[in-house]
């Protein structure tokens, strides 16, 4: 559970590094900050050494976000219920899927935009050399030819770089999928570990409690039977002092 929060606190970082370079997404990033705060606050209260060591650098840079995006901190509540850190392993899979959509339409936009620029100049372009190649019919059909080719050209180009792109998305969600997974079977196979040796442990304190109740019960017994001799012992050697006081009397 560390391991996976570990990884989706370091990418949610990255991420609201990468946007806090422009100031139109400061606005946004103040729920991904919130969900930061809440993650690395579950973090510091698992008490895993590991993760220990890589919180002050989480915090550090937390801090530099926050200031350079002029986040402020809404007042809260110091207390965390159960539910509050169940829902934060949730919080932190919500906010790394909207900052993936976010960035996926980013570099959409991105795109459409060099796409508009790039048909915009080819038009421009095809206007000037068609203006400058009127006087003759021939050229301008050769002008046009040309221009189709250029377009189909670039329409190939963006085409290809729109499949790349997508194909980019897909190697890095199956990647991370496969990260998740990893990550999800091994804690599966620590909790399976801890709660066989807590099987164990729980067997062995049985055995060991009724072993100390068979003792205590020995023992017991031995002082109750010492007494008992005791008693006797004593009672006889009063008969017998008594028995012999009255014949030194006689």
């Amino acid at each position: 559970m560390a391991t996976k929060l570990n990884v989706n606190i370091r990418t949610l970082l990255a991420n609201c590094e990468e946007l806090a370079k422009s100031e139109q997404n400061f606005w946004r990033l103040q729920k991904f900050i919130k969900s930061l705060d809440t993650m690395l606050a579950e973090l510091e209260a698992m008490d895993d050494p590991p993760s220990a060591t890589r919180i002050p650098g989480y915090l550090e840079r937390l801090k530099v976000l926050k200031l350079s995006t002029g986040y402020t901190e809404a007042p809260s509540s110091t207390t965390n219920t159960p539910s509050q850190s169940a829902s934060v392993s949730e919080t932190g899979e919500n906010a790394l899927k909207e900052m993936r959509q976010l960035q996926n339409t980013k570099h959409h936009n991105e795109l459409r935009k060099e796409l508009l620029q790039d048909a915009d100049a080819l038009r421009r372009r095809r206007g000037a050399d068609e203006s400058s190649s009127s006087p003759g019919g021939s050229t301008v059909q050769g002008t046009a030819g040309e221009n189709i080719n250029e377009a189909a050209k670039y329409y190939t180009n963006a085409q290809e770089k729109i499949t790349e792109h997508m194909l980019s998305l897909t190697r890095n969600l199956k990647e991370q999928t496969e990260t998740a997974n990893k990550i999800i079977r091994r804690d599966t196979e620590v909790v399976s570990r801890s709660a066989g040796m807590a099987d164990r442990n729980i067997n062995s304190l049985g055995k060991e409690a009724e072993k100390l109740e068979q003792h205590s019960k020995k023992a017991y017994k031995c002082w109750l039977w010492l007494m008992i001799v005791f008693v006797i012992v004593t009672f006889i050697g009063m008969v017998l002092f008594m028995k012999i006081m009255k014949k030194k009397k006689a």
